[in-house]
């Protein structure tokens, strides 16, 4: 791990170049995003960067807090996003809501956290060598 900023609600680190972020909460609150943005920023320090997002164990995201995870400056420095969940219903609630709020970053959804580290890390590789991100499936 080269930086962490670890919080009761989150952890969010670098690993060889790529932001792994692990929410720890199940009420995943707009007060909650906005420190996570900030944190972010910290560690990318202005560089470009691909996210892989657990957010496996959220139950509980208002609105307010997906629509600020929407907005250009939240994906700010990002490449692309890998986010983890653990259900069909979740993916239901992603999809319409990306279709009326674009994710800043192209996004791509996984049940399994070892396909999104294999996906996130492919697109990594593409990034190094200037390719854009491969986004063919909404979940895999």
């Amino acid at each position: 791990m080269e930086k962490q900023i670890k919080t009761e609600n989150f952890n969010i680190y670098i690993k060889d170049g790529i932001i792994y972020g692990d929410i720890l909460t199940k009420n995943f609150t707009l007060d909650i995003v906005e420190e996570m943005i900030k944190a972010r920023h910290e560690l990318t320090e202005g560089k470009l960067v691909p996210i892989l997002a657990d957010l496996k164990d959220v139950k509980n995201m208002p609105r307010e807090a997906r629509q600020r995870m929407s907005e250009k400056d939240a994906g700010k420095g990002t490449y692309c996003v890998a986010i983890v969940i653990n259900s069909k219903v979740q993916v239901v609630l992603f999809n319409f809501f990306n279709a009326i709020y674009k994710a800043p970053a192209p996004t791509k959804l996984f049940t399994d956290r070892n396909k999104a580290e294999t996906w996130i890390k492919k697109q990594k590789q593409n990034m190094d060598k200037k390719l854009p991100p491969e986004i063919d499936k909404a979940i895999e």
